[in-house]
């Protein structure tokens, strides 16, 4: 009858034991392998061109899907990555389209979400220049060097071909550094 006591005695030391061996615990967010941050998003450039089909499909590859821009927040933070990171790229595939809508309004096709917030580059929107939505800068050329303007939102054929960023959402993990005896290691747990 004794063993019983004890089996279950050494059981719950173990447990207690498991508990103290965690040392600390902390809250943790980064941006899937490749991605960069930018502002609350995690981004990715590719600059080989594609239509938006293929642009979509690369970035849902990755689990990722082509960049939505919600607010001035969003964009002022893209434009301020963009030229340091990429300077003479002038053209990316976003996910706004207005594929299938009859009465013109455009989507974020990564989140379904209506596109509200559409900064347009001057002399947009052209409706009939197609039905996705590129992000687009214009060169400018003086003697002192080539800039690019602030990238803004441009209609575009969607079979035509551009660069594309795709966007992923940020990983939370919760590291614990655990010690064991003679050793230690730090876990990521997915939260």
């Amino acid at each position: 009858m004794l063993w019983p006591k004890l089996v279950c005695f050494a059981l719950v030391g173990l447990a207690f034991g498991q508990l103290d061996q965690v040392a600390s615990e902390e809250i943790i967010s980064s941006c899937p392998t490749n991605f960069t941050q930018v502002g609350e998003k995690c981004l990715l450039v590719d600059t080989k061109w594609k239509t938006f089909y293929e642009s979509d499909r690369h970035c849902r590859s990755l689990n990722a899907g082509l960049l939505s821009i919600e607010n001035p927040t969003v964009l002022n933070a893209i434009n301020d990555w963009l030229p340091i990171d990429f300077p003479l790229q002038t053209e990316f595939w976003t996910a706004g389209n207005k594929l299938g809508e009859t009465r013109g309004n455009y989507f974020w096709q990564s989140t379904g979400v209506e596109a509200t917030y559409l900064p347009w580059k001057e002399g947009q929107p052209t409706p009939a220049s197609g039905d996705c939505l590129s992000l687009l800068a214009t060169v400018n050329m003086t003697a002192e060097g080539t800039t690019l303007s602030a990238h803004r939102l441009s209609v575009k054929n969607c079979t035509q071909w551009a660069g594309h960023i795709c966007q992923a959402p940020l990983q939370v993990f919760k590291t614990q550094l655990c010690l064991n005896p003679g050793s230690f290691f730090e876990a990521k747990i997915p939260v």
